[in-house]
């Protein structure tokens, strides 16, 4: 899953591919709430009055390292064409520097950044810092979006288990992917090593044993002629 921080999409050229122009720069990302996800991209024009229109982020085509292009047909829109998003623009639900409280009233910390699945526009989790945080570890921490219950105007709240979910990020998210990758890359190999020894330490004692057995003469054969055992001499009479 590719994933992008929110404010790595500001001033990213947005391109046409239908026309194979840029329309223009992203201003802002416009999110739903309740959906948890980004439901359009605010773009500014380039001339004397820089007015915002938006686009659709199901007219996405991707978003790469250095733009944004756009589908065959889709176009910049005015906000009155769109009154959905509009209305989202207008309820102003600024993720970013919105603080943190869990159910039970505990104030985490503000929010520094949301992460964005590139491919649908769903919010992935939040990169938050500061204040009851900073009693447990310092740095910031990654929330994952589930334990997210309400994005609010001045607050975001998220379950009473949510700093236990909380992840420790030394350097972003990607830092943190690459990490676990590593080190459960190393779990495995120290456990391979630890069975190739296992079986080493099993397999010598199985072979002396295999050894002593072959040195050892075989039994003699009672069946075979010449192999019959001596019977007891019989008890002499008085």
């Amino acid at each position: 899953m590719a994933v992008r921080k929110s404010k790595q999409f500001i001033s990213m050229p947005v391109v046409s591919l239908e026309e194979g122009q840029q329309m223009g720069n992203v201003k802002e990302l416009v999110v739903n709430p309740t959906e948890k996800k980004v439901v359009a991209l605010a773009v500014e024009q380039k001339g004397l009055f820089r007015e915002h229109k938006y686009i659709p982020y199901s007219k996405v085509r991707s978003v790469g390292g250095d733009a944004v292009t756009v589908n065959r047909g889709a176009s910049a829109q005015k906000s009155g064409s769109l009154p959905e998003i509009i209305t989202l623009v207008r309820e102003k639900n600024n993720i970013n520097g919105a603080r943190i409280v869990t159910e039970n009233g505990t104030l985490l910390g503000i929010v520094d950044d949301y992460y964005v699945n590139l491919a649908s526009g769903e919010l992935v989790g939040m990169e938050f810092s500061g204040n009851y945080l900073n009693s447990v570890f310092n740095g910031k921490a990654f929330l994952d979006i589930d334990h997210v219950r309400t994005i609010g105007k001045d607050m975001i709240v998220c379950s009473d288990e949510a700093l236990e979910k909380a992840v420790k990020l030394d350097g972003g998210l990607q830092e943190k992917l690459r990490g676990v990758k590593e080190s459960t890359e190393h779990i495995w190999e120290s456990t391979k090593k630890r069975t190739k020894e296992l079986g080493s330490t099993v397999n010598k004692p199985l072979a002396r044993i295999k050894r002593t057995k072959k040195d050892e003469p075989d039994p003699p054969d009672v069946n075979k002629p010449g192999n019959i055992p001596p019977r007891d001499n019989p008890p002499k009479e008085e």
